[in-house]
């Protein structure tokens, strides 16, 4: 049987050697990216996607006001299908005290009537509005591939699945092109989170926990997709994240080393915080725009040149997931 490690050998072996190809800030402005508002996104929204759209509805940003504080004078489903569960009338009237993220899930926290004091985006995080969400409504938003959410001054015309118009007569519109997004509404959340892994920017993800995975023969990207392992990742942020490390997407997770382990758990963590960033300073991570640039080392770039080394991208399928790497900067041993 493999030897445990404790907390203090794997900071020891944390403390060995930096990243392979750490992330770099501004990288992908220098390749030429830049955020389209407005535009459809490559791919499906990942962690930094959803983590950024619930700190613009909590806090305000890229030019919208924040949400947090605001009543919902009125919510309605203008397509049945989004709505999974629930009654959006329970949230009718009620304030938004928080946005938070779970996963690749955003619930908004709705106080069934509005408090005495107006919250703000500053008092959401606090003591006060953490006993206030525990009685909460929560209106559980699910992305999928091309929802979003925006407080806008007018409603859309085109793509609005679900809108509720707030207190100073702007909206909160949910537009789904593909129409696979949905919302649930309830009290209780617990049910709709069971099963899921931990998240990869707390404190709970460790190198340890990757360990503790490496069993059978599942490649490393197969197993970062895993959302009972580790939350949030997917295509796009596996296999940014595999680069920063410097490792082959094909290994098994099995035969990862510790010291390997310990990349991998570093560059995860490293190109998300990255990518969040990024995306609240208005750089983009995706492009609705196919013509523009990519501004992804390896992601949807097979066959195009390594922006590290040159070498021709290799590209494959693992998992019915296509999968892209550099078989210079991430060997296959």
């Amino acid at each position: 049987m493999a030897h445990a490690r404790s907390a203090k050998e794997w900071t020891s072996i944390a403390g060995g050697g930096p990243l392979p190809h750490p992330p770099v800030a501004g990288e992908r402005a220098d390749a030429g990216c830049r955020r389209v508002s407005g535009t459809l996104r490559r791919g499906m929204p990942e962690l930094p996607e959803v983590d950024t759209i619930c700190w613009r509805l909590r806090e305000g940003g890229h030019g919208e006001p924040p949400l947090v504080g605001r009543t919902l004078v009125s919510v309605d489903v203008d397509d049945d299908a989004v709505l999974r569960s629930g009654d959006v009338a329970a949230a009718r009237g009620g304030q938004v005290v928080d946005v938070t993220r779970r996963a690749k899930w955003i619930t908004i926290h709705v106080a069934p009537t509005p408090t005495t004091k107006r919250t703000t985006a500053k008092t959401a995080s606090s003591a006060t509005a953490q006993s206030t969400r525990q009685s909460t409504i929560r209106l559980l938003v699910h992305l999928v591939m091309t929802g979003d959410l925006h407080v806008v001054p007018a409603v859309p015309a085109r793509f609005v699945r679900w809108r509720a118009r707030l207190d100073d007569d702007a909206w909160l519109v949910f537009t789904d092109p593909r129409r696979f997004g949905h919302l649930d509404v309830t009290d209780d959340d617990a049910p709709f989170f069971a099963g899921l892994g931990v998240e990869p920017l707390s404190d709970d993800f460790a190198p340890a926990l990757l360990a503790g995975a490496r069993r059978g023969r599942r490649a490393v990207k197969t197993a970062l997709l895993d959302q009972s392992l580790v939350v949030g990742l997917g295509n796009i942020w596996a296999d940014e994240s595999l680069h920063v490390a410097g490792l082959d997407p094909r290994r098994a997770l099995a035969d990862l080393d510790d010291h390997e382990l310990v990349r991998l758990h570093g560059a995860i963590k490293a190109t998300l915080q990255q990518a969040i960033a990024e995306a609240q300073t208005e750089l983009v991570w995706r492009y609705g725009n196919t013509a523009a640039p990519s501004p992804f080392r390896v992601y949807d770039r097979g066959g195009e040149p390594c922006r590290g080394c040159a070498t021709t991208l290799s590209s494959t399928k693992l998992a019915g997931r296509t999968t892209v790497w550099c078989p210079r900067c991430q060997p296959a041993r």
